[in-house]
């Protein structure tokens, strides 16, 4: 991969105050990604570099990288971009894929992660949302994050791969989740993470739990639900998944997600713990409707749904994507060349004013009175390679919403911090947000 100044010509440097490209990364780029990224493209455009675990990343950012990034699938090589995915599962875990592999791989799943196939399960889901809602605890003070992960596992234990799932290993598929993604997404040395005895003990655990789900699906077994229609699904001139694609399909389906739909759901919680006035319209137009009215979308809840795309905006999943090129091509006037460590900014443009006016302020209304440009939203990412996840986080999230809101009063027993950061990759930290839900009288 390319590291050397020589082959970077003209692209300028961009580090925080003091710092230098000798240093092994910039800390405002792990404290204050969001500050940082402005910055660098405010004043050098949509290229340039800088410094991050230990390596020369080339930045790109602004809604004409958006704009070539996602056109260009071919630009990039995905099996390269974030190696830990096929370190812990497999090369032919999707995100991994390019070309033809990518396409068949993405084909043979669409009957599982379809905005139609988790569509029919809204009935389901709303009644396990009430049911896993009901079993928070009331009144009393509880640390909420992990609650969620264990009810999103829950939703898709009887949607997505239907399991009678204990109590014990919701929490375990759960716990190696958090640990997954903080390995692959946050920690500055990913093999040694990977390579500790608590985390190895983990994953085998878990890999076997799915590997069990799957052979009994390979034995006969067979259930109403995304895995079987996946397995079921007759596709001319693509090769059928085999065993071992199965276990990540069975990952993709239980598991995969939960963290960031977790924090999605925490993060308009407390948004609307702290704006009382705007918390009072959300529940007022959410307790006008049952759980039922989600089976025709979102329309019958605007407030709602605004409230989510803005949270969205200003807390995503990941501020930048690690990317390798696949190839050389121009941007913004600098030439970058295949095999080069890249740091795409998709989420950039959530915070500049010339798209979002006062694009740090919490203000949900603004999705009642306008659209933006579906690039300027980049949540999930756009083009072949958009989030595969994107339809079962845009059902669960209201779905869950909606039933705490109309329920219960939330009392938030920890600050809320609301910065945006990639962290520093030493240590991992594990949320504590106590709330409390009181019951509306």
């Amino acid at each position: 991969m390319v590291n050397s100044l020589e082959r970077t010509g003209s692209i300028p440097w961009h580090l925080g105050p003091g710092e230098s490209s000798d240093q092994p990364e910039s800390a405002l780029l792990a404290s204050d990604p969001v500050a940082f990224l402005r910055e660098g493209y405010r004043r050098h455009g949509a290229v340039f570099l800088t410094r991050f675990r230990g390596g020369t990343w080339t930045v790109i950012a602004g809604m004409d990288a958006n704009d070539f990034a996602f056109r260009n699938a071919d630009a990039w090589s995905f099996e390269q971009g974030v190696p830990g995915f096929r370190e812990e599962l497999g090369h032919t875990h999707v995100t991994q894929l390019d070309g033809k592999p990518h396409v068949r791989k993405r084909r043979l799943l669409k009957p599982g992660f379809s905005a139609e196939a988790m569509g029919r399960w809204i009935a389901t889901l709303g009644a396990e949302t009430t049911a896993c809602v009901s079993a928070f605890p009331a009144g009393t003070p509880f640390n909420l994050f992990p609650a969620l992960l264990e009810t999103f596992i829950r939703f898709n234990s009887r949607t997505q791969l239907r399991v009678d799932i204990s109590p014990e290993w919701l929490a375990k598929c759960a716990r190696f989740e958090e640990d997954l993604m903080f390995g692959i997404n946050v920690s500055a040395d990913r093999q040694d993470y990977f390579g500790g005895e608590h985390y190895c003990s983990l994953k085998l655990e878990v890999f076997r739990y799915l590997d069990e789900l799957v052979q009994l699906r390979l034995d006969g077994q067979r259930a109403e639900d995304n895995l079987q229609a996946i397995l079921d699904e007759e596709a001319p001139g693509f090769e059928p998944l085999d065993a071992a694609e199965l276990r990540s399909v069975a990952y993709l389906l239980l598991i995969a997600g939960i963290e960031n739909t977790a924090k999605l759901v925490l993060k308009v919680l407390e948004r609307l713990a702290t704006t009382p006035d705007w918390l009072a319209e959300v529940r007022a137009e959410v307790s006008a409707s049952g759980a039922g009215a989600f089976a025709t979308g979102m329309g019958a809840f605007p407030k709602l749904k605004a409230t989510i795309m803005e949270c969205e905006r200003l807390h995503p999943g990941s501020v930048a994507l690690s990317m390798v090129t696949a190839r050389a091509f121009e941007l913004g006037g600098h030439e970058i060349h295949g095999g080069t460590r890249v740091l795409h900014a998709h989420t950039l443009p959530h915070f500049l004013e010339e798209i979002y006016d006062e694009p740090f302020a919490f203000r949900p209304s603004r999705w009642l009175t306008r659209e933006y440009p579906k690039k300027a939203h980049a949540t999930f990412g756009s083009g072949t390679h958009a989030c595969l996840g994107i339809n079962v986080t845009r059902i669960h999230t209201p779905l869950i919403l909606a039933e705490v809101i109309r329920r219960f009063d939330i009392a938030l027993h920890y600050e809320t911090d609301f910065t945006n950061r990639l962290g520093d990759g030493r240590r991992q930290i594990r949320p504590e947000n106590p709330v409390t839900l009181t019951p509306l009288s």
